[in-house]
């Protein structure tokens, strides 16, 4: 197994790693230790590791948030927490996490939570052989877009618009799209006679590359209509399945709040994907709002994951940033307070707007009583 260990005491990371390297049971490879998070996400960029310890307080920085930009590095990087306090232990596993250690840490437990991490590492080989076999590619569709070939390698593109062709035919992959729709959709400003030659060309570029990709027959052309005819997984598959849910729990907020990591299509600026970028926008909004508003006992975290998320996502949202605000200050986090409300003032600023009355009273109210 390689693991890094990240914690702001160097004391704490020289504890654990004379730990680690005396537990025989186990090939722990320790590839990194680091007192600074940056130097540890530069590292996962270059080499692939199995388990990150984490420490869930440090000075500059809170782990919970470190974890969300590992796993973005490595989605299947297994997170195990390190923390001295023990009200944190069910906030870990928020984000999956396989699992937590109290501080300080004591052999029998570390020795458990190794067991949990390589019985979770031979279940995902297992889940990644089966996808593998049932899809051969993997779309990342929120925020940047990439598609992985079976080999998990990102897949070059050889022009824009065999990109776009790709994802046009993949969004309506359950119906046939008139080639003439395609014509309008894509190539708006062309006469039909030209832009007709710029969709064969395209499509056969497209078929190409998917051909290589493992498909005999990748795209199907009947009576002028197109289907793209091949298995795709996908983050956005992932994001419906969690919307058409009936019931939400804390586990399945979460997953959603993993799996929007931005837009639909955010970077591509497609005309055709912006209605679509809008309604599932619109969908995550209402579901997170009508979670926090409804549900009774809620984790507090999550309630704080959930605010900004929903702020991120519509960044001018006056009455999400009263939201957050209020939260900060019901947790009585004077420093996070502040810092929220100058990050409100600088982002109202940029649009020539001032801070609304409520919230201004309400921060120089609680600023008065801290």
């Amino acid at each position: 197994m390689k693991v890094i260990i990240i914690d702001d005491e160097k004391i704490a990371i020289d504890v654990l790693r004379i730990m680690l390297n005396q537990l025989e049971q186990f090939q722990v490879s320790i590839k990194g230790a680091f007192t600074n998070v940056m130097d540890a996400l530069t590292l996962l960029e270059k080499e692939t590791v199995d388990i990150v310890f984490l420490d869930i307080e440090m000075i500059d920085t809170h782990g919970l948030q470190v974890a969300k930009q590992l796993l973005v590095k490595q989605p299947s990087l297994q997170i195990i927490f390190v923390t001295a306090h023990a009200q944190f232990a069910v906030d870990a596993f928020e984000i999956e996490a396989t699992d937590y250690l109290l501080k300080p840490v004591h052999e029998k437990r570390l020795v458990k939570a190794l067991i949990k991490a390589q019985q979770k590492w031979q279940l995902q080989q297992i889940e990644t052989t089966s996808t593998k076999t049932e899809h051969l590619l993997y779309a990342h569709i929120f925020g940047s877009f990439y598609l992985l070939d079976a080999q998990q390698e990102v897949v070059k593109w050889r022009t824009r618009k065999t990109r776009e062709l790709f994802l046009y035919l993949w969004f309506h992959q359950k119906k046939p799209m008139l080639n003439a729709v395609i014509i309008e959709e894509l190539w708006p400003t062309l006469d039909f006679e030209k832009a007709a030659s710029h969709l064969h060309t395209t499509i056969y570029q497209l078929r190409k590359l998917l051909k290589e990709n493992g498909r005999k027959d990748p795209i199907q052309l009947v009576n002028n209509h197109y289907q793209l005819n091949i298995k795709i997984a996908s983050d956005y598959d992932e994001l419906i399945q969690l919307l058409e849910r009936q019931k939400h729990d804390e586990q399945s907020i979460q997953q959603l709040l993993n799996c929007y990591e931005g837009d639909f299509l955010a970077e591509e600026e497609y005309p055709w994907a912006m209605p679509i970028q809008f309604r599932l926008k619109q969908m995550v909004l209402h579901l997170l709002e009508t979670y926090i508003q409804h549900t009774v006992v809620i984790n507090s975290l999550l309630k704080l994951n959930c605010l900004q998320k929903m702020l991120e996502i519509d960044e001018f949202n006056e009455h999400y940033m009263f939201l957050l605000l209020e939260f900060l200050i019901e947790q009585n986090k004077k420093q996070d307070c502040v810092k929220c409300y100058k990050q409100i003032q600088e982002k109202l600023r940029e649009i020539g707007v001032p801070i609304p009355k409520k919230i201004q009273m309400m921060y120089n109210d609680y600023m008065a009583r801290a």
